[in-house]
């Protein structure tokens, strides 16, 4: 792993420890809310695998789950896009990917995502030559997953990887998450599994 970004991840997870024991404490604008250290590794081992070339995250926080991807593509110009509508979390992020050193290869748009999503299906739509992604997160609102990955397929080329984190825990999203997996369970043109990693991930690949 890189140093950089590897001290960075260290800084990040101390923070997100504390923010566990203190949760209540902590105002919702400055909680990291973070994807678990072994679920980064597990995207991290996934991407070194797929080498992919464009990758989307909804849901940028301060950063943590992009500085995983932005270790496992190092050296390949892999363009990571990652939406965030928080200033202060952009802001962290920001000091974040510039203290990992990979600035270069990360770009940050602010806004509601299924705004920002919306912009980007026109934009796709509209341009003849289009960059499909390879590798889309999502880790935003539970109650928008379904719109999130509807909009993000259309945008995913064929063998490409949707993943969403809280697919298990915490509890209090599983009226959510089960109106979302039995949307996904229902799609012919996907192969999806849960895996019980951290708080639970869903990897969906796109067959057709």
């Amino acid at each position: 792993m890189d140093k950089k970004i590897s001290r960075v991840l260290k800084r990040l997870e101390n923070k997100s420890n504390y923010e566990e024991k203190n949760f209540d404490r902590i105002p919702h604008d400055e909680r990291m809310l973070a994807i678990t250290k072994d679920t980064g590794i597990f995207y991290n081992t996934i991407l070194r695998m797929q080498k992919p070339k464009r990758i989307l995250e909804i849901g940028t926080s301060t950063g943590y789950s992009s500085l995983w991807f932005a270790d496992a593509v190092l050296g390949l110009k892999t363009e990571i896009l990652t939406i965030e509508q928080s200033q202060k979390k952009i802001d962290m992020a920001t000091r974040n990917f510039k203290s990992a050193g990979v600035s270069k290869i990360i770009q940050i748009k602010q806004g509601n995502a299924k705004d920002v999503l919306n912009q980007m299906l026109k934009e796709f739509r509209k341009n003849k030559s289009r960059k499909y992604f390879d590798f889309v997160f999502i880790d935003a609102d539970k109650e928008e997953y379904g719109f999130y990955f509807e909009a993000s397929l259309k945008m995913l080329k064929r063998g490409g990887i949707i993943a969403a984190d809280n697919i298990i825990y915490p509890k209090r999203f599983q009226t959510y998450i089960k109106k979302y997996m039995d949307y996904v369970y229902a799609k012919k043109n996907i192969q999806t599994s849960i895996i019980p990693i951290g708080n639970g991930q869903q990897i969906s690949i796109k067959i057709k």
